[in-house]
């Protein structure tokens, strides 16, 4: 399957959290037991969140449960040419 037509993550909403909160990606990353490069990397959509990365997120962070989808599954929104 060809990456590039791999869906992409919009963890802005995530970003901004992390700031509402009055942490750096560094702080929150020591909080949820991961290297700032480790957070970055995931905030960048390099890899995934682990589902125990969410929780802990979502516990640091106060987001509710019903937010989840917004701050960890947003589809980021891009323009693709397609040639014929």
């Amino acid at each position: 399957m060809d990456v590039r037509l791999m869906p992409e993550i919009n963890y802005n909403p995530l970003r901004g959290k992390i700031r509402e909160c009055g942490l750096t990606q560094k702080e929150c990353a020591a909080k949820i037991g991961l290297s700032e490069r480790q957070l970055n990397r995931k905030l960048a959509g390099e890899y995934n969140f682990k589902q125990s990365e969410i929780h802990n997120l979502c516990d640091l962070l106060d987001i509710d449960a019903k937010e989840i989808g917004y701050y960890f599954f947003a589809l980021k929104l891009r323009n693709i040419n397609y040639k014929e």
